[in-house]
């Protein structure tokens, strides 16, 4: 009879540690396209509204540094 104490089940630790790895980058995908998404709509407002240009510094570096990225 095998001793239940003995961890004979690597396998399903790798399985686990997968998951984990594919949870993160699903996660890190996801926050990446958020942060494009804001930044583009950032950008399209700052074109339209040329009044909000000087209200937030780092609205203004945003649009600035998409702008120059094209």
């Amino acid at each position: 009879m095998a001793d239940p104490t003995s961890i004979h089940s690597v396998p399903d630790l790798e399985v686990l540690d997968a998951e984990h790895d594919l949870e993160q980058e699903r996660r890190r995908t996801l926050s990446t396209s958020i942060r494009s998404r804001h930044a583009l709509a950032l950008y399209e407002l700052m074109n339209e509204r040329e009044d909000l240009h000087g209200v937030h510094a780092l609205a203004d570096q945003i649009s600035e540094s998409l702008r120059w990225s094209a």
